[in-house]
């Protein structure tokens, strides 16, 4: 529908003009007061809410400055010393702890590895490109660098490590390594033998290909059988690097004889000597081994202790250093005070913002409340203004809002009823016009609408649904418009070709109407009136409940009326042979649903149970 005039070149008083007209409110002047129209006006805002809001918030504002410059003056007069001497503690504490995540995250690599399907079979096969696919995901999303699985002979059945420098999913895959059979923890798993903490073992492994931190353990068969050993391992100077991010410091591990590993330093070739390993390791329950060096004439101080795998055993030593010129974070205290204070003063100002929020949100929430009520359709609601502020001509606003809905709801009932009708009344014509073009009995139309209607509602098809029904029954064969009038109005029976192209005019109803969003909804009956319960009908040959319901129904409507009007060539048939061919097609034409429903319906008009039913003779 066009509506008349450039909305483009419309001026602000023609805007102002149709307002009124159609009795919406008059909109508020730069100062919040309504315009001077004789009306009441709105009074004027004397106390803003965002004063109301800001000086409490201001206040407290003041307060937490004051209180944290103490608390920053207390940070920079603490112990220098002790500060440095703390956070180095720290750092070795956080690499301890994370060895022992990432031999948690390593185990739960493993476990996931030896417990899916198909790893049992795949080593007892050999079948290296099954374990690919299985274990590749895997150490893919857990970022795992080396994968190596042993058979029982203590062969590399597949072998997958990270390659160096590469992306994060490229791997090196090999097999057939024989030097994993004289490792001890490929040993201890394959004697079977089970310590504290069960049958799983971890290790630095120094291989020619690095130097890893591997976790081993069994993959058993259902008969929990020995068939091969995993190691899921990950690159030590990774997990140096990761330590280093994660603790700020440089970190450097040893084995057991003092000689260095991997460092982060860019200076390598460390040593410890024996003495230092002894006490380092016989002392680590009682205090912390620490020592001054230099590195390209950068003072440090490191922190050493044993590195730990599982049942407590130490493989190594791991060292955390810090620059002597490290800039030190505050202390445990010191937090723990800062954290306190921060805390009681966020709880206070939640405290204060909840009391100075409820006193002016509860105009607010009866706007609110109100607004919720109109948008469901409420519009006998009102607020009561109180006080001088924004809210208060909000609510003022607000009941001026509503007035103006309620005076032109009534006039928008009236023009969406005036078109609805408009709309029906041009289908009818529609209608009319297909019946006097196709030569079909006068009123058929009308008939197996009503008729339809009859059905649907024993069938309890919602009155809103019902509209889309009705508009669909009195377009069934709207797509006979797109049918030349040679076939449509030949006396005589169709040939082939001519059948073919009477039986597109369900198509073409589609093509019509499916772009027009009001009929959308009505398209069922034109477009699937002529499908049949068996699959055999068209023009799709779609089969029973996949028919849509109001489809289904007319299809009895429309046969029903065909049987019972008169025809060119026959007479009406009687009532008794119409049912029998009804009945004769349950199942296979009709869905045997609707057929008992148009039973009922058909045995209420013989009797004359209701006036809206026997006002049609079916």
């Amino acid at each position: 529908m066009r509506i008349a005039g450039n909305l483009d070149r419309q001026r602000p008083e023609d805007n102002l003009a149709r307002n009124n007209a159609l009795g919406l409110s008059v909109p508020l002047n730069p100062t919040g007061v309504k315009a001077n129209d004789g009306s009441q006006e709105i009074a004027s805002v004397r106390f803003p809410i965002r004063m109301k809001v800001t000086l409490p918030y201001l206040i407290l504002a003041l307060v937490i400055a004051m209180a944290g410059a103490y608390i920053i003056s207390q940070i920079v007069f603490d112990t220098i010393e002790e500060r440095f001497t703390n956070q180095l503690i720290e750092t070795g504490k956080i690499a301890a702890e994370w060895m022992v995540k990432e031999e948690g995250e390593l185990l739960e690599t493993l476990r996931l590895v030896a417990h899916t399907d198909g790893t049992e079979t795949a080593i007892k096969n050999s079948d290296a490109e099954a374990l690919r696919e299985i274990a590749y995901p895997i150490l893919l999303n857990a970022s795992v660098d080396a994968l190596e699985i042993v058979n029982l002979n203590g062969e590399s059945v597949l072998s997958l490590r990270h390659r160096d420098g590469g992306l994060l999913e490229e791997y090196d895959v090999s097999r057939g390594d024989l030097s994993l059979q004289d490792w001890e923890i490929v040993n201890l798993v394959q004697n079977q033998e089970i310590d504290n903490l069960g049958d799983k073992y971890a290790d630095i492994a120094r291989a020619v290909w690095g130097d890893y931190l591997y976790v081993s353990g069994p993959v058993l068969n259902q008969n929990q059988e020995l068939v091969g050993v995993i190691l899921v391992g990950d690159s030590l100077s990774k997990i140096a690097k990761e330590v280093r991010e994660t603790t700020l410091s440089q970190v450097t591990l040893y084995d057991l004889m003092g000689r260095e590993i991997t460092t982060t330093f860019i200076e390598s070739g460390s040593q410890l000597n024996p003495e230092s390993i002894k006490e380092i390791v016989s002392r680590q329950d009682e205090e912390s081994f620490t020592q001054e060096f230099s590195v390209a004439n950068i003072a440090y101080q490191g922190i050493y202790s044993p590195l730990e795998v599982r049942s407590g055993r130490d493989v190594g030593i791991i060292a955390t250093s810090l620059a002597k010129t490290f800039l030190v974070r505050a202390s445990n205290a010191t937090r723990l005070q800062v954290f306190g204070f921060v805390t009681t003063a966020f709880l206070f100002i939640i405290a204060i913002g909840m009391f100075v929020a409820d006193r002016f949100t509860k105009p607010l929430l009866k706007v609110v409340d109100a607004s919720s009520k109109v948008a469901s359709g409420n519009l006998n609601v009102s607020v009561a203004p109180k006080g001088n502020d924004e809210v208060t001509a909000l609510a003022e606003s607000f009941n001026q809002m509503v007035a103006s809905l309620q005076r032109s709801k009534a006039d928008l009932i009236r023009a969406h009823e005036d078109t609805i009708q408009a709309y029906d009344r041009t289908i009818e014509g529609w209608c009319k016009a297909l019946e006097l073009r196709d030569n079909v009995t006068e009123g058929h139309t009308q008939r197996v609408t009503e008729l339809t209607m009859q059905i649907a509602r024993q069938m309890g098809i919602s009155e809103q649904e019902l509209i889309h029904v009705r508009r669909g029954a009195l377009m069934h064969d709207i797509g006979k418009m797109g049918i030349p009038d040679s076939i449509l109005k030949k006396p005589g029976s169709l040939d082939d070709d001519e059948w073919i192209e009477m039986r597109k005019h369900p198509v073409y109803a589609y093509e019509m109407l499916n772009r027009i969003s009001y009929l959308a909804p009505a398209l069922a009956i034109p477009y699937c009136h002529h499908e049949k319960w068996d699959g055999s009908g068209y023009p799709r040959g779609i089969v029973s409940e996949d028919i849509p319901l109001e489809a289904r129904i007319f299809a009895i409507a429309d046969v029903w009326d065909a049987l019972r009007s008169d025809r060119p060539y026959r007479k009406a048939l009687p009532a008794s042979t119409a049912l029998n061919y009804i009945e004769e097609n349950r199942g296979t034409h009709f869905d045997p649903n609707v057929v008992d429903a148009f039973l009922i319906v058909y045995e209420e008009s013989l009797a004359g149970q209701t006036e809206s039913r026997s006002s049609v003779s079916i």
